[in-house]
Formats: C-alpha cells, structure tokens, sequence
C-alpha cells in the first residue's frame, strides 16, 4: 500500500512539472528534454530513496531491491507512455521540431570539422568512411530515433535502468549502515 502512494506521489509531481514546465517554455530548444529527464530521473531516486529507508524495517537487500523496483516498473512505464501520448497526439509537431533543429546542426561546416577530427583519431574504427558518410549516418539516426514509438522504449529503458542502479545503491548502503541506523 505505502509503495502504491510513493508511486502515485511521484507519478504526480512528474505530471505537474511536465504541465507546467511544458506551458511556461513553450519555445523549443534542444536542453529542454535533458532538465525534463534530469528532473523525473530525480523524483525516481528521492521516491526510491524514501521507500527503501523510511518506515521500512527490513534490512534485506531483495526485500528492499523488490520495493525499488516494483517503484521504477510502475514509475517508468507510466511517464513512458505519457511521454509516448504527448508526442504522439498532443504535441506531434514537437518531435518534428527537434529533428529539424538537429538535422540542421549537423549540416554546419563544424560538424564536418569534427567527423573528420575523429577519423584522424580513430582511422581503424572508421575505415572507409568520409567525413560526409558519418554526417549521413548520424542524420539517419536522427531521423530513426525521433518517432513517438522510439521515445517509448528509450524513455522506458532510461528509466528502468536508473531506478535499478540506484535501488541497488540504495539497498546496499541500507544494509551496509544497517547497524549505525538501528
């Protein structure tokens, strides 16, 4: 029951920073999902970190590592498919906007400079290809990996993996400590 609450809480807070964060900058620029990310990865770690340590006895380290987990399931897959909603019927021009904005970064005379920068430094790594071919690839890429059915796993992924980083870290030290606390 008290994970159902930090869960809710936590999904909760997410919801109203995205609302809020998502109507006070309207304007697009590309560091705004990285404060997003940043920001519920954060809300991950403060709720994982209070299901495991307060009005929680248990000093088991799978006992505690279930809790954490069973936390991130819920919470990643949540803001996952909200993220996957948002970008696909709320705001699908948002993706495309991002997209532009790095297609045409990668189209500046720097981008060229600093692929074949790193064809000097790794020649057997990128044998065979120019300068224009890693620009190509990277446009590929970029066209591959913003679509809302490509941000669901990404996001889902993300978030899975922090939240079980850090639930180990977390369980660990409680067991570790585990004498100084009592």
């Amino acid at each position: 029951m008290k994970n159902i609450k930090i869960i809710g809480i936590a999904i909760s807070i997410s919801l109203v920073f995205e609302i809020i964060f998502n109507y006070a900058f309207p304007k697009l620029d590309l560091q705004r999902s990285l404060y997003s990310f940043l920001f519920h990865g954060f809300i991950l770690i403060a709720c994982i970190f209070i299901a495991v340590n307060f009005k929680n006895p248990s000093f088991s380290r799978i006992y505690n590592f279930k809790k954490g987990l069973v936390i991130s399931i819920f919470f990643s897959l949540f803001l996952s498919l909200y993220f996957f909603s948002y970008h696909k019927w709320i705001k699908p021009e948002l993706l495309e906007s991002k997209r532009i904005l790095l297609i045409e970064l990668t189209e500046k005379p720097e981008t060229i400079i600093d692929a074949k920068e790193k064809i000097n430094v790794n020649p057997d790594f990128y044998s065979g290809k120019s300068a224009e071919d890693l620009v190509e690839m990277q446009q590929d890429n970029i066209n591959n990996l913003l679509k809302p059915g490509k941000v669901f796993p990404m996001s889902l992924f993300s978030f899975l993996f922090i939240g079980m980083l850090f639930t180990v870290i977390i369980s660990f030290l409680k067991y570790l400590f585990r004498n100084k606390i009592k």
